[in-house]
């Protein structure tokens, strides 16, 4: 199982699948994100909002949407990336092992579990 003091503090553990009964041999995996990467991504995600909010309240043109709807994807885009970002397998210590990529393993045999808190 995942120990989180084992992992870095600039990362985010947001999800965990351990293996059923019918895979033993399996070991958890991890989808991992960069903290500092979520929250720019957050602030740009939220500005692109205020856009929204400042242009439909000085009756600006919806064309101005554009902007923020690309401010959005920007924000998305950037929030979701980064290298140590995706998904990891769980050492038998505890730590987080192998990165695995960005895209899902194959997660058939193994269920969701809430991440354990940090202690």
């Amino acid at each position: 199982m995942l120990d989180r003091t084992k992992v870095p503090s600039d990362l985010w553990v947001q999800r965990l699948w351990v293996p059923d009964d019918s895979a033993p041999g399996r070991r958890a995996i991890a989808l991992v994100t960069d903290k500092k990467r979520l929250m720019m991504g957050g602030a740009i995600m939220v500005v692109g909002f205020a856009v929204v909010i400042g242009a439909r309240m000085l009756h600006a043109p919806w064309t101005l949407a554009l902007v923020a709807l690309a401010l959005e994807l920007v924000g998305g885009l950037y929030a979701a990336g980064g290298q140590r970002s995706g998904f990891y397998d769980v050492a038998p210590d505890g730590s987080l092992g192998e990165y695995l990529g960005r895209k899902a393993p194959d997660l058939r045999s193994m269920r969701g579990a809430k991440v354990p808190k940090a202690t």
